[in-house]
Order: structure tokens, then C-alpha cells, then sequence
């Protein structure tokens, strides 16, 4: 005799889900959550000494460039090339300050600096005629 195929609706009506939570001894329950306690404290200890280790490297490398840096300035190649970086720097800074003077005086226009020193003076004489308009009053 051949077997019968079995519907879709009578397995799914003998599938039972199991919790094996249900099935598990107390005293394995607790084991579990005393090794899971203990796997928590040991991430928390591996987490600090690994921040730790962290910082500790950063200062370690910190030390090591500065060193590295300190060393290299003593290079005379190095010397001079700080020395032609600076020399360099002020002649750009210098023909900035020629080319900015042009456009104004080729403009007309006067710079902030000195406005400032107007402003001050203009300011100084308000308050010196002020001074003598009381005098005059009294």
C-alpha cells in the first residue's frame, strides 16, 4: 500500500515550540548566568585595558614625534630650510603689503588703520571742543 501524503495543515498542527528554558535545571540556570556574569566582568576589564592601552599609546607616539621633531631641527638641511620658510614667508607678507598699498593709493582710498587714527583724533578734538564750549558758557 502506498503511503498517504500528509497535508500541510495537519503538520503544522503537530509542530510544537519548545522553550528549552522550560526543559533546563535550575542549577544549570544559574551556572548560565554566573558565566554570563563573569563573561560581562571580563568584557568590562578587556574595554578599560583596552582604553588604557589606547591613551597609554597615543602619549607614547605623542613623545616619540615630539622627539622625532626635535631631532630633525638639528639637521642643518632642515635649519636652512626653516630659515628660507621664515625669509620667504616675510618677503610674500612684505610684497602683499606693497600691492595692498598700491590699490589703495592708486584709489584713493584710505586703509582701516588709518581711519582709526582719524576716528581717535576726531574723537579727541569733540571732546576738546565740548570742554571749551562749557567754558565759554560758564
Amino acid at each position: 500500500m502506498a503511503a498517504k501524503p500528509k497535508s500541510k495543515s495537519t503538520n503544522s498542527a503537530r509542530k510544537i515550540d519548545f522553550n528549552w528554558e522550560d526543559f533546563r535545571p535550575e542549577w544549570a540556570s544559574e551556572s548560565i548566568d554566573k558565566i554570563s556574569a563573569e563573561l560581562e566582568k571580563w568584557n568590562d576589564e578587556l574595554q578599560t585595558r583596552s582604553e588604557h592601552f589606547r591613551v597609554e599609546s597615543q602619549k607614547r607616539i605623542e613623545k616619540g614625534v615630539k622627539q622625532v621633531q626635535k631631532e630633525l631641527r638639528k639637521v642643518p638641511a632642515i635649519k636652512r630650510a626653516e630659515e628660507l620658510r621664515q625669509e620667504i614667508g616675510e618677503k610674500v607678507e612684505k610684497n602683499i603689503e606693497t600691492g595692498v598699498d598700491r590699490v589703495y593709493t592708486s584709489h584713493k582710498l584710505a586703509r582701516l588703520d588709518e581711519i582709526k587714527k582719524l576716528e581717535r583724533k576726531v574723537a579727541q578734538l569733540n571732546k576738546k571742543l565740548r570742554t571749551l564750549e562749557k567754558q565759554q558758557a560758564a
